[in-house]
């Protein structure tokens, strides 16, 4: 019995490591625990909501408490005096900062999220762009192997035929030179597969286990929308708020200054713990008004400066739309023009095919050559080629576009 769960184990091992495979969704999850991007924006977003906690303190009135302990010099007073005092004042004034520091840091906190959730999705297409890369590089790879394979043999066949008479130096050149391209090809594709693999898991913070990358399920969407908006346009619309903010006190220091403050004093020299004795306690009640005549020129030229910073604003806000709205445009136009070249190359795949199926009779019966059938094939391995690249440009497209929305990319992220 213990022999054959020996057996049983031995192959049942490998078969569980080789099953083993990187999928999208594992290595975008990842991605969003480890990577540093995400780490940076989890820490702007709990400063952001630390920095708003500490503006609704600044609205709380200023409380001092302490205990006072004291001995004199004098020969007549030998025993130590014990005192405690209680201080609680506000002042309210008309251009109050606690006041904009709190709705400032409420618009900060805002652009914090989005900053937070759009960092969320850039690291979602970025390892989803880099994933089809390795997988169009994998591809590419084999079929690039295959092209050389049989363009050695088609240059070996033509070295035989030039041998024999059949086929002229020119012709033998050019096979040469069409062998040292495929080289060319084959060596490029397998250093980008591996600079690239390289990158991702670099990025991901992970080591690479070598395992195969499975192939997501893709659905095409065709279906076109106008540009609303997306985080990079409401954290400039939430930047904008927060200088309209700064304007209007830029504005509001023209005017005289008015405040009102109160302040409550309990001092006791005798016992700490008689506060309720209240012949002990101090209030008072101010109203002040105070302008700064000469303060009004440099006052002036901030409100100057502010309202032309603002308007620049303004104005990026505005283009921002435009450029957003004629890049979503263009990016439509683009994911038809590819879905177009990607029926075509579906159609040439299906003819290259059937050229294929057709040089292979030929050659069967001796209509054709050997080599007429290699280079049947390179062509049907050229356009499976193309059409993978195609394939993969309308997946990242596609994606490409839903980032620019800001809406999930593949649904998920």
């Amino acid at each position: 019995m213990q022999k054959a769960t020996i057996i049983f184990m031995l192959i049942l091992v490998p078969l569980i490591c080789f099953a083993e495979n990187y999928s999208l969704e594992e290595l975008i999850n990842i991605g969003l625990e480890h990577s540093f991007p995400i780490k940076q924006e989890t820490v702007n977003l709990q400063n952001s909501s630390s920095q708003f906690r500490s503006s609704l303190y600044g609205i709380l009135p200023q409380v001092t408490a302490g205990v006072n302990k004291t001995k004199s010099y004098d020969p007549s007073e030998t025993d130590w005096n014990d005192s405690g005092y209680l201080n609680i004042s506000k002042s309210f004034f008309m251009n109050d900062p606690s006041y904009y520091n709190v709705r400032t840091s409420i618009y900060s906190m805002k652009n914090a999220e989005l900053s937070f959730d759009e960092t969320r999705k850039q690291i979602a297409y970025y390892i989803f762009s880099n994933y089809l890369n390795i997988l169009e590089l994998q591809e590419t790879l084999a079929i690039q192997e295959k092209n050389l394979e049989l363009q050695n043999k088609i240059k070996s066949n033509i070295k035989v035929q030039y041998e024999t008479g059949d086929k002229s130096l020119l012709e033998l050149k050019k096979s040469e030179i069409s062998l040292l391209d495929y080289e060319i090809a084959l060596n490029e594709a397998s250093n980008s597969l591996s600079k690239t693999r390289k990158e991702l898991f670099t990025y991901l913070n992970i080591e690479d286990e070598g395992f195969d990358f499975e192939k997501p399920e893709f659905k095409l969407d065709l279906h076109k929308t106008d540009f609303q908006t997306n985080n990079t346009l409401l954290k400039k619309y939430y930047s904008l708020e927060i200088n309209k903010l700064s304007h209007f006190q830029t504005v509001m220091a023209l005017f005289p200054s008015v405040s009102i403050g109160y302040n409550l004093v309990h001092n006791d020299s005798d016992d700490l713990g008689s506060f309720s004795n209240y012949n002990r306690n101090s209030q008072s009640i101010s109203l002040s008004a105070s302008w700064n005549i000469f303060g009004i020129f440099d006052n002036l030229e901030r409100a100057s400066r502010s309202k032309r910073n603002l308007k620049i604003l303004r104005l990026d806000y505005e283009k921002t739309i435009k450029d957003n709205s004629s890049e979503l445009t263009n990016l439509y136009n683009d994911l038809e023009t590819l879905k177009k070249s990607y029926d075509l190359y579906e159609e040439k795949l299906s003819l290259a095919e059937e050229t294929l199926k057709m040089a292979r009779e030929n050659y069967r019966f001796g209509i054709i050559s050997l080599l007429d059938l290699d280079s049947s094939k390179i062509e049907y391995q050229n356009t499976l080629l193309d059409r993978i690249q195609v394939y993969y440009q309308l997946m990242k497209i596609q994606e490409k576009i839903n980032l620019l929305q800001s809406n999930k990319i593949l649904d998920k992220f």
